[in-house]
């Protein structure tokens, strides 16, 4: 009797992230990053179980935290003295270091109490360029190579956890998802390099694309991985 295979989502989300030269007063060396976390169906409930302890502990006085989004970048802004605290009052607190400690503490607990598995693809477009006479600045290149780069991975993992898995991937631009989503089933059905098509019929399900105002759980702990790969390929601190 064949051994029932679990079921995994890939929550990915994106990130870009540059140097300054000051010599030029240009920005180089863009780095860009796909990643996420993979995590078992089964288990899902207990990281929105999490994620919602970390929105409690994090905003007490709101009437209804469980429905604030995540988002690193609002962090950040608030940290830049650039969020629109009309827009965004309940991050505004965030201009504060010991409630930007509190919220990455909270992440850790969440990170450490949850099975779940981080994986990234990052490359820098100058590499881009200079290998593969690519020319100008393309992020949907970017993409398309990090996307291949991660799916052999995810590939890689579902079969040594024998299981199938989709992906759950923040929406883009329309436009922009569709291409993923063609260059996501062109690898599923013709397989790439380092993944046969065979296995990657038999192991890749589909994918999805969701707004992040929909408020899923893995996608909003997703968000937070990206930058880190990208800042630590481009020997960032």
């Amino acid at each position: 009797m064949a051994t029932k295979k679990s079921r995994y989502t890939l929550y990915l989300d994106e990130s870009q992230t540059h140097k300054y030269n000051p010599a030029s007063h240009k920005n180089e060396q863009y780095h860009f990053c796909m990643a996420g976390i993979i995590i078992a169906d089964d288990d899902y409930a207990k990281l929105e179980k999490s994620v919602n302890i970390l929105k409690r502990n994090i905003w007490p006085d709101f009437q209804k935290p469980e429905q604030i989004i995540l988002h690193q970048m609002l962090i950040l802004d608030a940290e830049k003295g650039r969020l629109d605290p009309i827009k965004y009052p309940e991050y505004t607190k965030f201009n504060k270091r010991v409630e930007r400690k509190k919220i990455y503490s909270e992440l850790k607990k969440v990170f450490v109490d949850n099975q779940m598995t981080i994986v990234g693809s990052s490359l820098c477009e100058d590499d881009l360029k200079r290998y593969y006479c690519v020319s100008g600045r393309n992020e949907q290149d970017s993409a398309l190579v990090t996307m291949q780069l991660l799916l052999e991975n995810f590939c890689h993992f579902l079969c040594a956890n024998n299981g199938i898995g989709r992906i759950i991937y923040e929406s883009r631009e329309l436009l922009e998802n569709e291409r993923l989503r063609d260059r996501y089933y062109h690898m599923k059905l013709m397989g790439s390099m380092y993944m046969d098509k065979n296995t990657a019929e038999k192991r890749l399900l589909g994918i999805d694309f969701i707004d992040k105002d929909e408020n899923c759980a893995g996608l909003q702990i997703a968000d937070f991985v990206p930058l880190g790969f990208a800042r630590d390929h481009a020997g960032m601190n």
